[in-house]
């Protein structure tokens, strides 16, 4: 008779490894025990109007396994680093002159950071960067 074909360990409902996991961690870690480092955000972007030519920093700060590479995007397109726009060091996005012209030049639009590491990526909630309307001036 030939022998049955059985995994040797059931089948586990998805997520309880993930569950079992973070209580490791709410626990803490016990001597040589390995825990999972996760990629997650400890800031979002938030929507924010700002008036043309002022400064402007959009927040974004992920924690997991080091290194975490930042990347902005755009209304979906990469955002590309100059004199007037920087990745900081913490991964917030730093406008230090926006801009308010019609067309591509303008920098109103909506902002999302990427966080990458060697186990995957995680893409932030959109944060809207809306110019102020200049106030018209009353004639008297």
């Amino acid at each position: 008779m030939a022998p049955s074909l059985r995994p040797l360990a059931r089948p586990r409902p998805p997520g309880m490894l993930l569950r079992a996991l973070l209580l490791l961690l709410l626990l803490g870690s016990a001597p040589g025990v390995w825990c999972f480092s996760e990629l997650f955000f400890i800031k979002e972007p938030q929507d924010v109007t700002v008036t043309r030519k002022d400064p402007v920093i959009l927040d974004c700060q992920a924690h997991g396994e080091v290194p975490i590479k930042v990347t902005w995007l755009k209304n979906g397109a990469k955002v590309s680093e100059n004199k007037r726009i920087q990745v900081l060091s913490n991964g917030s996005l730093y406008i230090n002159e926006v801009e308010g012209k019609r067309g591509e030049q303008s920098d109103e639009g909506f902002y999302q950071c990427l966080a990458m590491n060697k186990y995957g990526a995680i893409l932030s909630q959109k944060a809207h960067l809306t110019l102020s309307k200049k106030r018209s001036r009353i004639e008297r």
